[in-house]
């Protein structure tokens, strides 16, 4: 599964068609992890009537002052 984040990761074509280009989870996982987060899928095995994946992820809670503090201009 941890292919699933890289670059161009597609699933083998469905009766000759390619969907997607192979970048929507690739360029999810650079925005959650610049934010300090984090991203994984976890697999469906079906013995639930679900088959597939399911994607997960968490994003740090910033309160007001850490978010002020970025907000500020580099001191020089």
């Amino acid at each position: 599964m941890p292919q699933l984040f890289t670059k161009f990761s597609t699933k083998s074509p469905l009766h000759g068609v390619q969907m997607g280009t192979g970048l929507g989870l690739f360029i999810s996982k650079s925005i959650i992890e610049d934010h300090g987060g984090r991203i994984w899928a976890e697999n469906n095995n079906g013995s639930d009537g679900t088959e597939g994946a399911t994607f997960c992820f968490t994003l740090p809670i910033v309160n007001k002052e850490q978010q002020q503090k970025r907000q500020q201009p580099p001191s020089r």
